[in-house]
């Protein structure tokens, strides 16, 4: 009777157990859709410009990693669409990851097309993944993630932020010697479209090491503050005013070494000492 009694209860166990499983599965399965359809519907609100879709599908501190190497928090995403306007989408299969009962991260593939600044950008196979948390029982987005594909020609956000580290460490165990071999590209100081500038910091501050192939010759010795991009805007007055010990980016649209096009930049740039070091990647277009 022993056997009998134990096969009993654990049947007894799992009729219990069953139907809360298939209750589990089914609100997950709801609670994929529901989110796939938010997530699809923060495209269409991009294509729309929409700020104030944004204005309430962020949580205040929400932050977004873009596959151009940019870090933005809500509001920087909503002036981002005076300058950016999405032009076409598509997204892969999502899937889901449960971080508890108030935390699910979905994932999935996407591309798109937008203009940024008069300059068309493609993103193609970005894998993308967003983070929704339950606050007052309304699911909102607090984290965004874009990885592109890795390509053998363009560097990549981490790349600069290491090369910039390499030169400031170079500089202060060199001095201003260094700043030849960071123009010369040498010691691994131009990688692709890599490549390092460093300036003067000051109203009066010239670039004194450049490591593009094509302009850095031309630029070494120029004032940083006359320093403007293809479109126009005053690069070398926005490196002098935003440089801080911690580093920042910014963008702006400059010619790129890898495809010899003017192409969307972001620039990483850290002032060290007396001194303001950048290094920027691309966003190539096609």
């Amino acid at each position: 009777m022993r056997i009998p009694l134990c096969l009993a209860a654990i049947g007894f166990v799992f009729g219990l157990a069953c139907p809360v499983f298939a209750q589990e599965s089914t609100a997950d399965a709801a609670t994929l859709e529901l989110l796939t359809k938010m997530e699809k519907n923060s495209w269409e609100a991009s294509l729309r410009g929409d700020k104030e879709f944004f204005r309430n599908y962020l949580v205040p501190e929400a932050k977004w990693f873009l596959a151009d190497g940019s870090v933005i928090g809500r509001e920087e995403v909503l002036r981002n669409f005076d300058d950016f306007q999405l032009k076409k989408y598509s997204m892969g299969k999502v899937t889901m990851l449960k971080v508890n009962e108030d935390a699910i991260m979905i994932m999935y593939s996407v591309s798109y097309e937008g203009v940024h600044k008069k300059q068309k950008e493609t993103f193609a196979d970005i894998e993308s993944s967003s983070l929704y948390v339950r606050r007052d029982g309304t699911w909102r987005e607090i984290f965004y993630q874009e990885t592109p594909r890795e390509g053998a020609s363009h560097g990549t956000a981490a790349e600069a932020k290491q090369l910039v580290a390499k030169a400031i460490d170079l500089v202060a165990k060199k001095g201003t010697s260094a700043f030849e071999v960071i123009s010369n590209g040498s010691e691994g100081f131009r990688d692709r479209d890599l490549y390092v500038v460093v300036s003067e910091v000051g109203n009066d501050g010239k670039v004194v090491a450049h490591g593009g192939a094509q302009l850095g010759k031309e630029l070494v010795g120029q004032l940083i503050r006359n320093i403007k991009s293809p479109d126009g805007d005053p690069i070398g007055k926005w490196i002098q005013e935003k440089a801080t010990e911690e580093g920042t980016w910014i963008d702006y649209s400059f010619l790129d070494p890898a495809t010899n096009q003017v192409e969307h930049k972001f620039l990483w740039i850290v002032r060290s000492g007396k001194f303001i070091f950048g290094c920027g990647i691309y966003t190539p277009t096609k």
